[in-house]
C-alpha cells in the first residue's frame, strides 16, 4: 500500500513524491506542480508538530522528465525559542523522520491499518519501525497536515492520466515506490466521504529561568512589552513584565537595590504561550510574559 521500499542507509536528505500514469500517457505539469509544491507544505506542517525544537524547510530540488518523480530536500536547524532566530546551520533530516512525515502527507489515515501493510520488506529495525509508526500517528493527528493531504489529492484527481501515487526515499534514476495509492482512492484520500476539519488550535505553555540583559524597561506602562537580550545570543526578548512584587518594589526607594537602568543584568522566569497554526507553534502577541524576577532580588 504504501511506497517506501528503499533500506535506511545514509543519503542526502531527499524525499521523492512519484505520479505513476497510464502507459505513454504524462502528467499535466500544471496539476503536478501544484500537488507538489501541496506536499511540501503538509511535509513541513508534519515535522513542526512532531519535533517543534527544530525549524524545517523544504525545498523541490528535482523534477523527473515526464512530470512524474518530484524529489524534496528536508533539513532542520534547532531553534532558539526565545529570540525565535537559527542556532545552528542547516542539515539533513534524519531518515526515519523523514519516511515518518512523508507517511502522514501521502496516506490517507482510513488506509492504513498497520505498518506491516505499509512496509512490506523495507530493511528498517523493529525500533525504527516502531518510532515511524509514533511519528506518523502523531502527524495525522493534525488537522493542519489532513488539510494540506486533502489538497494534495485534490490537486491529483484533476488529471485523469494519473493512476497512483507514491513516496519514498529515491535510490536511482529510475526509481519508482513498490507500492502506490490507487487513483480509486483518490476521492477518499481529498476527504471527499469526510467532515471538513477545523484549524489546528492545540496551545502549550514553556517556562524556563534564563539571565537577561534589560534593554529596555516599561515603567510608563508594564502591559507594554519589555525588552531584554539574552545572555550569549543574539535577538531581542520582547515579554510583558507580569511581576507585580517586583513593580510594586519600583514604587518603592527601598524596593530593589539595583538603579533600574539599562544593559543591567537579570534572571527571569519566563513564559512562552505557544499556538498551533498550520502545523507550526506559533508565539501570539503577547504571548510572552516575565512571571517573576530573580534577580535584582525585591526587599
Amino acid at each position: 500500500m504504501g511506497g517506501f521500499t528503499s533500506a535506511p542507509t545514509d543519503d542526502d536528505g531527499q524525499l521523492s513524491l512519484y505520479f505513476a500514469t497510464a502507459p505513454q500517457q504524462y502528467a499535466d505539469l500544471i496539476v503536478v506542480a501544484e500537488a507538489a509544491i501541496e506536499w511540501t507544505k503538509g511535509l513541513k506542517a508534519a515535522a513542526g508538530v512532531v519535533d517543534p525544537e527544530y525549524e524545517y524547510r523544504v525545498t523541490l530540488v528535482a523534477a523527473k522528465p515526464g512530470s512524474s518523480n518530484w524529489i524534496a530536500k528536508v533539513e532542520r536547524s534547532k531553534i532558539n525559542k526565545f529570540a525565535k532566530r537559527i542556532e545552528k546551520g542547516w542539515s539533513n533530516t534524519p531518515l526515519v523522520m523523514r519516511v515518518g512525515i512523508g507517511l502522514a502527507v501521502a496516506v490517507p489515515t482510513t488506509i492504513y491499518p498497520t505498518y506491516k501493510t505499509l512496509f512490506p520488506d523495507d530493511g528498517f529495525t523493529d525500533k525504527q519501525k516502531k518510532e515511524l509508526t509514533e511519528i506518523v500517528a502523531k502527524a495525522s493527528a493534525s488537522h493542519a497536515v489532513t488539510a494540506h493531504r486533502e489538497k494534495l489529492y485534490r490537486d491529483i484527481a484533476r488529471d485523469n492520466k494519473i493512476v497512483g501515487v507514491g513516496v519514498g526515499i529515491p535510490t536511482s534514476e529510475d526509481w519508482r515506490p513498490a507500492g502506490l495509492i490507487p487513483a480509486g482512492r483518490f476521492g477518499e484520500a481529498s476527504g471527499l466521504f469526510t467532515s471538513p476539519v477545523e484549524p489546528d488550535g492545540d496551545e502549550r505553555t514553556s517556562v524556563s529561568e534564563i539571565d537577561v540583559v534589560l534593554v529596555t524597561p516599561r515603567l510608563e506602562n508594564a502591559k507594554r512589552p519589555w525588552v531584554f537580550r539574552q545572555v550569549g545570543l543574539d535577538g531581542d526578548i520582547r515579554a510583558e513584565m507580569a511581576d507585580s512584587d517586583f513593580l510594586a518594589a519600583l514604587e518603592r526607594k527601598d524596593g530593589i537595590h539595583e538603579p533600574l537602568r539599562a544593559n543591567i543584568p537579570m534572571r527571569i522566569r519566563l513564559e512562552i504561550k505557544m499556538k498551533l497554526v498550520k502545523g507550526e507553534w506559533i508565539v501570539p502577541k503577547r504571548g510572552r510574559r516575565v512571571t517573576k524576577v530573580l534577580y535584582p532580588a525585591v526587599g
